[in-house]
């Protein structure tokens, strides 16, 4: 495997617990087939403990981006439910050592603040003072933070970033909704999402923030992944009535700025959804060979689904040896695609890596596989109709 010169490292480890739900995904012809394998058995005093592994799923800003405003703080999405405790930065106060989420400028590590968001799993890093301009950075996640039944990350996690010149003075619009708005026969008991045009503060999306009424306020919960946020009914809607959801003001992105206000109204038809989603295709194709090493790896899906269901624990991608690949998944509402990203750093951030140096390059003459699984759901909640496995070979 090539070494990448950069500002981070990720050791491409074995992730057992993963790689064991995925043993019994079906065989790699790129269509669906039946969930894999059957079930543990019973049996026993209670249950197992729990081993999975805690992945970094999605971080902001992205790998080499290079817009982030001054003004704006880090984000990083885990796979599950953490102790918050544990995930703590260089302490402001007396410069303590840098502790498991670590923020780096090229020359030292820099002191902040974190706090975590339980509902949507995600650690959120506010420096102490204001990024410089136009300055590239490091962020890493190490291995110190642990999951609620104690099994801790396995690999340190890092990704480059660069600032823009000024702080973030734009506020954040609602760029796509789900029903969109005027949509009819929408199924009782489909699920209501609104996606921003940026990164947005998780904390500030609440039943507060994102309200449906009907002939009444619904009464439901917000979660928050990828730049989109879903509502969650606490029970079907009413058949054959007109819904108005709403995102207020009080919805704002990592820099503070609020959004700009957005209401959209939809029908609801006199049934449930209960067709499961299926893949509607894959990039690279199955059995595809000679694929450019920077080929983005993608399944688009039959419908809209559950951004939270298409994470890395749903959708792994791995390489010789069963070796699990590092990365995170984004979902694009728009036209139901799921993207796998690599994340390869090397973890020291002495010397930053140039943008002409991706870290997302999958590795010459490699043969990969691809697994979504049936972990991924629509906005129904019905599950894919059997796990997807597909497998391809890069250029050499």
């Amino acid at each position: 495997m090539s070494a990448y010169k950069g500002c981070s490292r990720v050791f491409l480890t074995m992730s057992f617990a993963l790689l064991a739900s995925l043993a019994g995904c079906g065989g790699g012809t790129g269509d669906e087939v039946g969930p894999g394998g059957a079930g543990n058995g019973g049996g026993g005093s209670g249950p197992p403990p729990e081993t999975t592994v805690p992945t970094v799923t999605a971080m902001t800003p992205g790998e080499d981006s290079s817009a982030t405003g001054t003004n704006s703080k880090l984000t990083a999405t885990l796979s599950e439910a953490m102790i918050p405790a544990m995930i703590t930065a260089m302490d402001p106060a007396n410069l303590s050592n840098p502790e498991n989420f670590r923020l780096h400028n090229g020359v030292s590590y820099l002191p902040g603040t974190v706090s975590y968001d339980a509902t949507n799993h995600i650690a959120v890093f506010t420096p102490a003072a204001a990024f410089a301009p136009s300055t590239r950075y490091t962020a890493t996640i190490i291995t110190g933070i642990k999951d609620l039944a104690g099994n801790p990350l396995t690999t340190d996690f890092a990704w480059c970033f660069t600032t823009a010149a000024n702080p973030d003075g734009t506020p954040p619009s609602v760029t796509s909704t789900i029903p969109a708005n005027a949509a009819s026969d929408v199924a009782v008991n489909r699920k209501i999402t609104a996606t921003f045009s940026e990164d947005m503060n998780s904390s500030t999306l609440t039943s507060a923030s994102f309200t449906v009424t009907g002939p009444g306020p619904v009464s439901g919960t917000v979660t928050y992944v990828g730049r989109t946020a879903v509502f969650t009914p606490s029970n079907s809607l009413a058949s054959n009535t007109t819904y108005t959801a709403r995102i207020t003001t009080g919805a704002m992105d990592l820099a503070g700025n609020a959004s700009q206000a957005n209401a959209w109204t939809f029908t609801t038809g006199a049934n449930a959804d209960v067709i499961a989603p299926f893949r509607f295709s894959t990039n690279p194709a199955n059995s595809a060979s000679g694929v450019a090493i920077d080929e983005p790896i993608r399944v688009t899906l039959s419908e809209p689904m559950d951004p939270a269901t298409l994470n890395t624990a749903n959708f792994a991608v791995t390489g010789p040896g069963a070796t699990l690949v590092i990365g995170t998944v984004a979902f694009d509402a728009t036209n139901n695609t799921a993207t796998f990203t690599r994340i390869n750093h090397p973890t020291t951030p002495a010397v930053i890596h140039t943008p002409s140096e991706p870290v997302s390059n999958l590795e010459r003459g490699t043969t990969y596989t691809a697994t979504l699984t049936t972990g991924a759901k629509d906005l129904a909640g019905n599950a894919l109709a059997g796990n997807v496995v597909w497998s391809f070979s890069t250029a050499p």
